[in-house]
């Protein structure tokens, strides 16, 4: 990774990534039926990131620097993530405003909301999610 910025936020989503595989049930399902398979590029602020999953239950995530001339699927601000991980905002009032982009089908947006919505209910019962929204708060 290029970054102090890449470092922080590769580990952050490996941490989100098997504290949910950890967790398994019906957001872990969705998470790996929504993106086995899949890539993204993402970019938050002006760190920027190239995904890939691969594999069924055993979902693995591969991440490294984006390239410089792809195209983002995902753009956002540390601080909208923050509103939206607190409750301060929602992510549908995020996309709709522009402060999140997502580059992706209609189904595959439905899919992703699905699973955001999912990963952020499930903090009220999962002391790890809200440490790792904590940290993000903090350190980015």
């Amino acid at each position: 990774m290029a970054s102090s910025r890449s470092e922080l936020l590769s580990s952050m989503l490996f941490e989100l990534i098997e504290i949910l595989r950890d967790r398994q049930g019906d957001t872990w399902a969705a998470i790996v039926r929504t993106a086995s398979g899949k890539s993204a590029t993402i970019a938050i602020n002006d760190t920027r990131l190239y995904l890939q999953a691969e594999g069924g239950q055993e979902l693995q995530l591969k991440i490294t620097d984006a390239d410089p001339d792809a195209t983002n699927s995902f753009e956002s601000t540390g601080e909208t993530l923050r509103d939206v991980m607190f409750g301060r905002s929602s992510l549908d009032k995020s996309v709709a405003s522009g402060k999140i982009f997502i580059r992706a089908s209609f189904g595959d947006l439905l899919k992703i909301r699905s699973v955001v919505t999912a990963v952020l209910a499930e903090t009220e019962f999962e002391p790890r999610l809200l440490n790792l929204w904590t940290k993000f708060e903090r350190e980015w």
